[in-house]
């Protein structure tokens, strides 16, 4: 229950103080709001009676048989819900002090810290409101006073800033302990205001009806009264009539109600308001609205294609959704629609919204259809690699695997960037790295997009020259690529790691050395080449820069050198030992190159060499067609 008490002076600027008890069953009662809070489980606001069991902590109302209770005991720490006043005209304060007064029931039971915190705003929100204070329902916290069991009056000043006619303060309940804590109760909550009171002959304003056409002899028509004075002191009353002459007082008090009206067929409704002020005891009437009653009207049926759509996330085109079975339309709500009116509108919502449609049809009935769109997203795709770093050429096994969902049966189709169309595929590495791509589509045709990169490694190729340095003495070099590392095995227990080892034989004879390229994760590339040893005293040869390309070899293959020479032979031996090819040139001197064909040769392993009166050097060579 509201109490409001005016004090008028002769300017017919007043304070007025309005006190709520929570009397009535109602809660909130009329005019407060709740809010933030609720839901399953959060603490909130209600009202409770002399009726004290199980209250936690036991009070009765401090007047009266109603007081209002916050449910801290029991709700999750940090709970919280607000009351809301009703709106505070501060229009006429001018320099007055003004507050906010309510009797708090404080309890030396339990000893947890929930809590009360009062906040103004111009807003019924606690966003940008001003904090007016708080209090501990624990009594023997110094938070602001340390009191007895029992109930206790706080009055909170209101800050001079607030001077609008639209001002509201609010009741912040905090629960604090858990489990362990205590209820809060508060009662009789009273505030002082300065409204503008009306004077003289108030406005009436204008009357509308959301339709002035009912269909089926009852209703609803939606009727709104706009422009009339609205001032403190007021009253606002609706008067309906069958005949337009004889006026009934119906209950309706504020300006927007929404009625049903039911009368015999073809007859009418009429409505107009009635404003009075009460200071100065005169009234306004308005215009007088009429509403037809046809009780052989039927709403038409609204069909909505399609009925229901899906929506893939991330899409930038909207679903079509085309109205039928009326004149016009309305969409609500507007969010993420094209437009709001129409039969044809496009729905581009980020979450999964229902519509809803009304269409008039041409006697003006209305008549309405829900229509859901389904935001869904595309499956849930992991895409794993057999191995992603291969050697160029190999392949390796790519898999798309879908996470299930619940619901109905998914069937799922799979598109590569290789062309293949089940969920596995194969990919070759080709080049340094090679990405696939996999596109899954679900039963709506939502889409995920994934990628992974295969990276390859290059074959190693093998090549290799050596030279006699004089006796047993022989430098040899691995003349080949893409090698991380190489291995020789001179065939008399000695091996090497090195890409150009010098070594000496410790006996005469022929030796088979093995030269071995290694790339991971490629299969390995290994030669065998004879190596002949005589400890004669050959000097080590000059030639320089000596090199061969290309290496393998398919019609012919160059060898480059540069030296000083009065007489060379170039042979090409074959891993048998037998000369395949031979040339011999006089008077070298400066950069040479020999081309040595190779289109009619076996496949295979041949050793190049060069002798000269300074020695031999000879390298190997692979044939491949």
């Amino acid at each position: 229950m509201s109490l409001g008490l005016a004090f008028l002076g002769s300017d017919l600027m007043a304070q007025t103080v309005t006190g709520q008890g929570f009397e009535g069953t109602a809660f909130p009662p009329a005019g407060w709001q709740t809010v933030g809070g609720g839901g399953f489980g959060a603490p909130t606001w209600s009202r409770r009676t002399t009726a004290t069991a199980g209250t936690m902590p036991a009070c009765t109302p401090f007047g009266g048989a109603g007081m209002a209770r916050f449910s801290s005991r029991g709700a999750t720490a940090g709970g919280t819900q607000s009351l809301g006043s009703p709106v505070i005209d501060l229009s006429k304060r001018g320099s007055a002090n003004t507050y906010i007064s309510l009797y708090m029931f404080r309890d030396t039971v339990y000893n947890t810290d929930d809590s009360v915190t009062v906040w103004f705003n111009t807003i019924r929100s606690l966003t940008g409101a001003k904090r007016l204070g708080g209090i501990t329902r624990y009594a023997k916290k110094t938070y602001p006073d340390s009191v007895a069991h029992g109930w206790y009056k706080y009055s909170f000043a209101i800050p001079s800033t607030f001077t609008g006619t639209t001002n509201y303060f609010l009741i912040q309940a905090t629960a604090r302990g858990g489990a362990n804590g205590g209820n809060i109760f508060i009662d009789s909550v009273t505030w002082d205001a300065y409204p503008t009171f009306c004077e003289g002959k108030p406005n009436a304003g204008t009357l509308s009806a959301s339709t002035y056409y009912v269909c089926g002899a009852i209703g609803p028509s939606t009727v709104t009264l706009a422009g009339n004075t609205a001032s403190t002191g007021i009253s606002l009353k609706y008067q309906t009539s069958t005949d337009s002459n004889t006026f009934t007082t119906n209950t309706w008090t504020t300006n927007v109600n929404t009625g049903n009206f039911s009368a015999a067929i073809g007859t009418y409704r009429y409505i107009r308001a009635i404003v009075t002020c009460a200071n100065s005891g005169q009234s306004d009437t308005s215009n007088c609205i009429r509403i037809w009653i046809d009780n052989t009207a039927t709403p038409p049926t609204i069909t909505v294609t399609p009925a229901n759509a899906t929506l893939c996330a991330g899409a930038t085109t909207g679903v079509k959704l085309v109205a039928s079975g009326a004149l016009t339309y309305s969409w609500t709500p507007t969010t993420g629609l094209s437009s709001n009116t129409g039969d044809t509108i496009y729905a581009l919502p980020t979450a999964s919204t229902i519509y809803t449609v009304a269409g008039i049809d041409d006697k003006g009935c209305t008549g309405q259809r829900n229509v859901t769109v389904q935001v869904q997203n595309g499956p849930n795709v992991t895409l794993t690699a057999s191995d992603t770093m291969v050697c160029e050429g190999d392949s390796v096994q790519l898999t798309a695997t879908v996470a299930p969902v619940g619901g109905p049966p998914q069937t799922y189709t799979y598109a590569w960037s290789n062309g293949s169309t089940t969920n596995t595929t194969f990919a070759k590495a080709k080049g340094a790295s090679s990405s696939y791509q996999v596109s899954v589509k679900n039963n709506a045709g939502c889409e995920t997009i994934k990628t992974k990169t295969v990276y390859g490694v290059l074959k190693p190729i093998n090549a290799y020259k050596y030279t006699s340095l004089g006796g047993r003495k022989f430098q040899f070099e691995f003349t080949g690529s893409n090698a991380a590392n190489v291995y020789w095995n001179y065939s008399d227990g000695n091996e090497s790691f090195q890409p150009k080892p010098t070594y000496t034989f410790s006996a005469d004879g022929t030796y088979k050395v093995m030269l071995v390229a290694n790339n991971p994760p490629c299969k390995s590339d290994t030669m065998y080449f004879d190596v002949k040893v005589t400890n004669v005293g050959t000097r080590a040869q000059t030639l320089m820069n000596l090199s061969m390309m290309p290496n393998p070899a398919s019609e012919q293959v160059m060898v480059k050198f540069n030296g000083v020479e009065a007489n060379l032979e170039v042979l090409l031996v074959d891993a048998l030992g037998r000369e395949v090819y031979s040339q011999t040139f006089t008077a070298v001197n400066g950069d040479q190159v020999i081309v040595i064909p190779t289109a009619n040769l076996a496949e295979g392993l041949y050793t190049v060499r060069l002798k000269s009166k300074e020695g031999i050097s000879s390298l190997g060579l692979q044939v491949a067609h």
